[in-house]
């Protein structure tokens, strides 16, 4: 289950409709080109170069701030996130970046917060509600006390999810897992299957539902499952699923 994500592919279309010089809209276009090769050297020198036509640029800010994420260097970059939504209130895309650094830096309600504002902005924008799902999710794992309340609000998010992008495999896995961690296990199975009819490569949804389907008694079809996880990657957890599924087949 990966973790919350930064949104940092900004096409032409998020740049701001206010007066923005040529040239610095260039170069953050190239610096988004430079991220999306993985150098982040050269994206990091396009976005300064940016800046150096308006140094409160919303959008080679945020960029700047992915630099220093993808580097780990999350202090530097949560200030750069800060310095972009000073400059542009409306930038969800910041939002989330911030709220994923947050949650990064260990201050996960902080970054549901900055969610949450995004959704304000953009309620169909995926990520961040997708974000936002997976950290109250990843909070309850982590607070058995808390935990109902928490996956209660993060079914929400992912049902909310589901209304607008029907064919998430993410949000149909994790609400699966739910249903797993609470002995839910034929919705579980069935929430696992529907995650990997979308994405039939999906390593977490081959294991969730040979795991589910081993809870159920149907092990032949878990020893299935298991092997045709175990053909595309030789995943550890597919490896112990599998020699469970053997172990309780007839």
């Amino acid at each position: 289950m990966r973790p919350t994500a930064l949104l940092w592919l900004c096409a032409l279309g998020c740049l701001p409709g206010s007066r923005v010089h040529p040239r610095a809209a260039e170069e953050v276009r190239r610096g988004y080109e430079w991220l999306g090769r993985d150098d982040f050297e050269r994206a990091g020198i396009a976005f300064e170069h940016a800046l150096e036509f308006n140094r409160e640029h919303a959008e080679a800010l945020n960029g700047l701030g992915v630099v220093q994420r993808r580097q780990a260097r999350n202090e530097a970059a949560r200030a750069l996130f800060e310095r972009a939504l000073a400059a542009r209130q409306d930038f969800a895309e910041a939002h989330v970046n911030l709220g994923e650094c947050l949650v990064a830096m260990g201050r996960p309600e902080q970054g549901e917060a900055e969610f949450r504002a995004a959704l304000a902005i953009d309620p169909d924008l995926v990520v961040a509600r997708l974000d936002l799902a997976r950290a109250l999710l990843h909070r309850g794992r982590a607070s058995p006390a808390d935990r109902p309340r928490l996956w209660s609000a993060a079914r929400r998010e992912y049902l909310h999810l589901l209304e607008s992008s029907p064919d998430l495999a993410e949000a149909h896995h994790d609400l699966a897992f739910m249903d797993y961690e609470n002995g839910a296990f034929a919705r579980a199975e069935a929430g696992f299957r529907r995650a990997a009819s979308i994405d039939p490569r999906s390593i977490e949804a081959l294991h969730g539902r040979c795991i589910s389907l081993v809870r159920l008694g149907r092990c032949r079809e878990a020893v299935v499952l298991c092997r045709a996880c175990l053909e595309i990657s030789a995943a550890p957890q597919c490896q112990r699923s599998l020699r469970g599924a053997l172990a309780c087949e007839p």
